[in-house]
């Protein structure tokens, strides 16, 4: 498989394609062939050694992708081979394909092109969590949501 790696931080003509093995899914991950990934702040961020949460360079940055789930790891329910989804992937998205937790990963709604599905993973699982995980939100309840605009 091919992927974009973060050798050296700089304009984005420091990224460098490299070839890797395809990785194995691990007890409890999917592993999916990436049809897109996302590019958002964290990525361009971490290419300019800007962002905090990156690992040691050199990395492969990529939080979100969207694709087809071609094998499982144990404990996952075998299912999930051949479904469209979107995953997180919490860096090394700029791959061909990527393992991930199943925690992270979700079916790609009927329709949904894997380009956009591939711009939701980290906007819209950030605000899920936040509002039904640590806000408690539940059927029939109201909130306010003040400063919309942003991402998130």
């Amino acid at each position: 498989m091919k992927q974009i790696w973060i050798e050296k931080f700089g304009a984005p003509d420091v990224l460098e394609v490299k070839e890797a093995p395809d990785p194995t899914p691990a007890a409890g991950e999917i592993r999916v062939r990436v049809e897109a990934s996302g590019v958002n702040f964290a990525d361009i961020m971490g290419r300019l050694g800007l962002y905090p949460d990156l690992p040691p360079i050199p990395v492969v940055p990529g939080y979100e992708v969207a694709g087809r789930v071609d094998a499982v790891g144990a404990g996952v329910d075998a299912s999930w081979i051949g479904r469209d989804v979107i995953a997180m992937t919490r860096f090394g998205g700029y791959s061909d394909v990527v393992c991930a937790p199943r925690a992270q990963v979700f079916a790609r709604p009927d329709g949904m092109s894997a380009q956009d599905g591939a711009a939701l993973p980290v906007n819209y699982i950030t605000a899920w969590q936040l509002v039904i995980v640590m806000g408690g939100l539940k059927k029939g309840e109201t909130m306010l949501v003040h400063s919309a605009g942003g991402g998130v």
